[in-house]
């Protein structure tokens, strides 16, 4: 189908060719395992905070801690983005207990404060093996988040 060559010809055109800087991350969907739902967001957050796998959950933390600081403005929001965020990244403990509305809603806002900054592209990779949960949240993200620059591609 071709889909890498379209990811590195967007890329191309949005990072190296286009009119400004722009953040460009990117996660894919794998085929199985557990605890994948959400797999493709986690990457795009790891990556966003600098979240290595080798990082021990001290660190892990502090990074989030950090993206999140850096993006979002509001004191008290960042503390509770930053709650919805971590089971993302595998810091289940902070976000336990919210709704999916309520995290669906986290995770828009903190996308939206990145965009905010600089536009944005989120691309999510093989998602034939996506979840209904995670199509649910890009329809959610795509349907809610406007005002700013963020293009979300699903390939």
């Amino acid at each position: 189908m071709g889909k890498s060559r379209l990811v590195a010809e967007l890329f191309a055109a949005a990072v190296n060719d286009g009119p400004g800087p722009v953040t460009w991350r990117q996660g894919h969907c794998p085929s199985y395992g557990e605890g994948i739902t959400f797999w493709a967001l986690g990457e795009i957050v790891k990556t966003q905070a600098g979240i290595l796998d080798t990082d021990d959950l001290a660190s892990a933390r502090e990074k989030l801690r950090r993206a999140v600081e850096a993006a979002v403005d509001d004191p008290a929001d960042r503390r509770w983005i930053d709650a919805m965020l971590c089971p993302l990244v595998g810091l289940a403990a902070a976000g336990q207990g919210a709704t999916r509305e309520e995290t669906f809603t986290g995770w828009r806002r903190f996308f939206e404060a990145l965009a905010g900054r600089q536009p944005l592209v989120l691309v999510v990779e093989d998602l034939q093996w996506a979840d209904a949960a995670l199509l649910d949240f890009l329809i959610h993200l795509r349907d809610t988040c406007t005002g700013v620059p963020l293009l979300v591609r699903q390939l």
